[in-house]
């Protein structure tokens, strides 16, 4: 993986480069007008350091909002938004369930407390044990999932193609020759997610600071996009360049 601290920094670098980043945010504070669009418009944004990391080899910069096609920015946006969407929807499912099951197990004990409906508890104590395996798994799974498609992503954005993702052969041998990167570049955003919480945190119980929590989590939610896409960009083309030279 290239220097972190310039990866970490990079939406900073020059006047250019707030220049784009302060664009990206205005895009982002147009969410709360325009659900869900100016989102995927960014992460199209994002898509182009992608492929200029993996297809182009060259360190993460901000491109240029000025005179690209936003439209094909959006569709790149789409296509990964989408992707990440239909491969995390099995943690969603299993994370649905047992939430459901949670309920149903407390409204099925609940009946312990009426002598007509006592015959439910059996059934409640079965979907309230189905409820807490199902949490627990996902809580368990979450994490290694969330680490593994993220080679995914990568592929998604160096084949501009949604039915990249997949390609499940193709990018388990990218992940599996660089598994370090990549849990590397999920440790990092970790981090990145924990100080910024311990900064919403400070900020919070102090009556002064308290009035900037709401215009800081735009810039961060910006930047935490530009970052983790980027990181894994570059993880992916690490194991892409160990595959081509093995």
């Amino acid at each position: 993986m290239n220097n972190i601290q310039d990866t970490l920094l990079f939406p900073f670098r020059d006047r250019n480069a707030w220049t784009q980043f302060l664009i990206a945010c205005a895009i982002m504070l147009a969410a709360f007008i325009i659900p869900l669009l100016p989102g995927i418009l960014l992460m199209g944004y994002t898509v182009k350091i992608m492929r200029d990391v993996i297809l182009e080899k060259k360190s993460p910069s901000m491109p240029q909002w000025q005179g690209s096609d936003w439209g094909e920015m959006f569709m790149d946006g789409l296509r990964l938004y989408g992707a990440q969407f239909v491969l995390m929807l099995p943690l969603f499912l299993l994370l649905g369930c047992g939430m459901i099951s949670l309920v149903g197990g407390s409204v099925g004990l609940s009946a312990l407390a009426s002598d007509d409906t006592q015959f439910l508890a059996p059934l409640g104590g079965l979907l309230l044990f189905i409820g807490i395996g199902s949490t627990l798994g996902f809580s368990l799974l979450s994490l290694p999932y969330s680490i593994v498609i993220s080679a995914a992503s990568g592929h998604v954005a160096a084949r501009n193609s949604f039915n990249a993702a997949f390609e499940f052969r193709e990018w388990w041998q990218i992940f599996r020759t660089a598994i370090a990167q990549f849990v590397l570049a999920y440790a990092i955003i970790m981090v990145a997610s924990f100080v910024f919480a311990m900064i919403m945190q400070i900020a919070i119980v102090t009556i002064i600071l308290m009035c900037i929590v709401p215009f800081l989590m735009i810039p961060y939610s910006v930047y935490l996009m530009l970052i983790t896409n980027t990181l894994y960009a570059q993880a992916y083309a690490k194991g892409q360049e160990t595959l081509q030279t093995a």
